[in-house]
């Protein structure tokens, strides 16, 4: 294979593992996956939507293996069928999440702990399990979805932004415990990409907030934009990725870092406006 194609498609022959693949930014990455060559492997709860999402990828060989990532006691022999299926794993990315609407207060620490479960635990057992195939092969990449969440506390949704920061500590510890061994690590920042999160989002009493109202959120960037961009990214050996529509959307991001005061200020005057009612 030529250079120029190699270039083109930098995944060739790789197998990628994606969860949360059934719609949104997991969507997205499986197409960007599949057109930079990968064999994809996907996995969400809705085996009829991955069924679709697989046969609207380009390439051949891609597996459907549906999963639900808060069974921490099912990952390890979901990992054994993957490997056999597929004969190596060398990127896994953990995609699949929930969100929350509804403040802390009259939130149920039974929510607080379903969100947790999914988007912290889910993520460590999944890693966990992988990790032992990573290193026998020599090395592998490790790829993590969290979000703006992950950075500063945000209103309405501070499980979420709980287990969105731990992820973030997550990654950076296994970055550095597992450099020598070839295995990246990144994470992305989301901001602002077109999914269901929200209509899957958890009230606070533990009910979803569901497609109409406010919430039936449909701006921000297309998801198989957001894919493309990530892979190419990914590709480049980058270990934290934002990926916002716009500069406005980065701008919260930089002031985090930069004048941590401002985005305080910003979050409380949302907070006080209700804006998550």
């Amino acid at each position: 294979m030529t250079h120029t194609r190699m270039a083109a498609r930098p995944y060739h022959d790789r197998v990628v593992w994606i969860t949360g693949a059934s719609s949104g930014v997991g969507e997205g990455l499986a197409h960007a996956f599949a057109g930079a060559g990968a064999r994809v492997v996907l996995s969400a709860r809705r085996g009829d939507e991955l069924e679709r999402v697989r046969s609207a990828l380009p390439g051949d060989g891609h597996v459907v293996v549906p999963m639900d990532v808060s069974r921490a006691d099912a990952v390890p022999a979901l990992v054994a069928d993957v490997r056999q299926r597929c004969g190596r794993i060398d990127v896994l990315v953990c995609n699949a999440g929930v969100s929350q609407r509804g403040r802390f207060a009259e939130t149920t620490l039974d929510v607080f702990r379903r969100i947790i479960e999914v988007n912290l635990l889910g993520v460590a057992a999944h890693i966990h399990a992988v990790l032992p195939v990573l290193r026998e092969q020599g090395g592998g990449h490790v790829v993590v979805t969290s979000s703006v969440a992950g950075k500063f506390g945000i209103p309405g949704r501070s499980a979420y932004c709980a287990s969105k920061h731990a992820v973030h500590g997550l990654c950076d510890a296994l970055r550095a415990e597992h450099a020598h061994e070839n295995i990246r690590v990144s994470t992305l920042v989301i901001a602002a990409v077109k999914s269901n999160v929200n209509a899957n989002a958890y009230t606070a009493d533990g009910g979803q907030v569901g497609t109409g109202g406010r919430w039936s959120y449909s701006g921000g960037m297309e998801a198989k934009v957001a894919g493309r961009k990530i892979v190419a990214a990914l590709a480049r050996g980058q270990e934290e990725i934002n990926v916002v529509p716009n500069r406005r959307a980065a701008l919260p991001l930089w002031q985090q870092r930069l004048w941590p005061r401002l985005v305080y200020r910003r979050m409380a005057k949302l907070a006080r406006s209700k804006w998550w009612a």
